[in-house]
């Protein structure tokens, strides 16, 4: 599996919090990266690649893994809670070690996106323009919460994948059909790069 880095935005921020923020993406990122390497031997061959850091006007996709069964746009997070999702509506409850409530809220960013939100508006557009360019291609779409004691709550009308593990990628993978050739990877990847390139210019 190749990894190509098309941007690192949060590591580009200059204040504090953003350097931590970022430092925990990249944790994040590593982690993933590794759990996924782990999996070569069933899926992940030399014909997946992933993009880390695609940008759009929809927002930013933290990975999309590309290879001969689709494509997935995956939105990382790291949370030590239960989470539990109602369409696109989000919360989440942390406990003690003693099972006590101690907090509760809503998950979104700083524009008030919930996770899936923040993932299908940018899938959307980039399906969108792989379509006007004669590449239709469904991008499948997985919120993952990779931090360890993340776990799932009550869920209800997801408009995403909601996953704890890169186990549940893969196997989403698995149960894909073949359905892109060499050929057909290497022209949407030069489409993604492209328009990743142009977003940024114009941002």
């Amino acid at each position: 599996m190749r990894v190509v880095e098309l941007s690192n935005h949060p590591g580009a921020q200059l204040h504090e919090t953003h350097r931590r923020q970022a430092a925990a993406d990249e944790r994040m990122r590593s982690q993933f990266e590794a759990a996924l390497a782990r999996h070569r031997a069933r899926v992940l061959g030399d014909d997946w690649t992933l993009l880390r850091g695609y940008r759009n006007r929809g927002g930013e996709i933290d990975h999309l893994l590309l290879g001969p069964r689709g494509i997935v746009a995956i939105e990382g997070k790291h949370r030590n809670a239960t989470v539990h999702c109602d369409g696109d509506n989000w919360r989440f409850e942390k406990y003690d070690r003693y099972g006590n409530l101690v907090e509760r809220g809503e998950i979104c960013d700083r524009g008030g996106r919930s996770p899936s939100v923040q993932l299908n508006e940018p899938a959307d557009l980039l399906e969108e323009f792989l379509r006007s360019r004669g590449r239709p291609v469904s991008i499948q779409r997985v919120v993952l919460f990779t931090h360890p004691r993340s776990k799932l709550g009550n869920r209800s009308h997801p408009t995403v994948h909601i996953a704890t593990s890169t186990t549940y990628i893969i196997n989403l993978l698995n149960g894909s059909p073949p359905e892109l050739d060499a050929e057909q990877l290497a022209r949407l990847e030069r489409l993604i790069v492209r328009h990743h390139r142009s977003a940024i210019r114009r941002h």
